[in-house]
């Protein structure tokens, strides 16, 4: 389980708890004397003030949520054994192996027939053509158009007919890229079937890359982390936030590696660290990869931007593993606090 979601669950977990503990109004009714004039006697008035009572769990309900608390202790218990900028990755993290992975789009049809639309990622880089392919199970189309816009705006960015391939079961197209796209995107594609007019939509990303990943310099040992120099060409200032995944030497997965720096215009660099445990004893050559270098957004509502990488993988040099230390990681006063704070809440009584 990773960090995020531990921290979205406790969020939902705080909530419950507060609002089986939270007190309950109830209203008592209290005498207030007004001051009076010399010469008019006038009645008193009444306030309306709020007392508090507590909200009573049933047995079931307390062991429900101490439970729920426990479990996630547990989690987070696990999670913190590694440091954030260095977690373990197995061949089950697909999402983290596969970063830019599109999901199918789908639509059921009568009689058991379906359309799918496909691509071969989400986010697209210039000079990337968006590549995509409407596919017919079941049935044929007709009358197949497909139009790229600006999900804000929804101005159209390019359209097109398509036509059918050899076997009628597949439209295949692409856009070809233009200088000015960048941003949010929304693919369309409307097609005539069954009598009707169908459509499928789905988002994409595009973006004109504001640095590029270059290289990589000469590892070395730091204390218990294997430190991995990772050199940029940045086209626009700012704060960066780069994941990369490292492998052996044969691509099987050791670590997810996150790291997050104020970056200038020009030739730069990012440290990537990989903690001692997550190596499995593994002294490399490694492989570094499967990279996503993000410009956080300046302000609210401002999109986030994206780098791309000049190769999609480089080796990273081998190293003495008894170089490393035994350092345990140690946590922060706020990782500390709160999972006291769930080991609490799973015992409460």
């Amino acid at each position: 389980m990773h960090k995020k979601v531990l921290v979205s669950l406790l969020l939902v977990l705080i909530a419950l708890a507060a609002f089986w503990f939270w007190p309950e109004a109830e209203t008592a009714v209290v005498a207030v004397d007004k001051p009076q004039p010399d010469a008019v006697a006038e009645p008193q008035q009444k306030a309306v003030v709020q007392t508090a009572a507590p909200v009573q769990m049933d047995q079931y309900q307390q062991q429900e949520l101490q439970q729920s608390f426990s479990l996630l202790s547990q989690a987070y218990a696990a999670e913190l054994s590694y440091p954030a900028y260095s977690r373990p990755l197995t061949p089950a993290d697909h999402q983290l192996l596969n970063p830019n992975h599109f999901d199918t789009v789908a639509l059921p049809l009568e009689g058991g027939a379906s359309a799918s639309l496909v691509l071969p990622k989400y986010r697209f880089t210039y000079p990337d053509a968006v590549e995509f392919k409407l596919v017919m199970h079941g049935l044929s189309a007709q009358q197949v158009k497909a139009e790229l816009r600006e999900q804000q705006s929804g101005k159209v960015l390019a359209q097109a007919d398509l036509t059918a391939g050899a076997d009628s079961a597949e439209w295949a197209h692409q856009f070809e890229a233009r200088e000015n796209w960048d941003g949010a995107m929304e693919l369309v594609v409307l097609f005539e079937a069954q009598g009707k007019t169908q459509q499928l939509q789905t988002g994409l990303d595009y973006s004109d890359p504001v640095a590029t990943i270059t290289g990589i310099g000469s590892s070395s040992s730091r204390g218990p982390d294997l430190v991995i120099p990772v050199e940029l060409e940045v086209k626009k200032a700012g704060m960066y936030r780069l994941r990369a995944n490292l492998f052996t030497e044969n691509k099987q997965p050791l670590a997810v590696l996150t790291a997050e720096e104020q970056l200038t215009e020009g030739s730069a660099k990012l440290e990537l660290r990989a903690f001692k445990q997550v190596l499995q004893q593994q002294g490399g050559p490694y492989w570094l990869g499967t990279f996503v270098l993000e410009l956080r957004s300046a302000m609210p509502g401002e999109a986030n931007r994206y780098g791309d990488s000049k190769e999609p993988g480089f080796v990273v040099e081998a190293i003495n593993f008894g170089q490393l230390s035994d350092e345990p990681f140690v946590l922060s006063d706020e990782e500390k606090q709160r999972l006291e704070f769930l080991q609490q809440m799973a015992g409460a009584k």
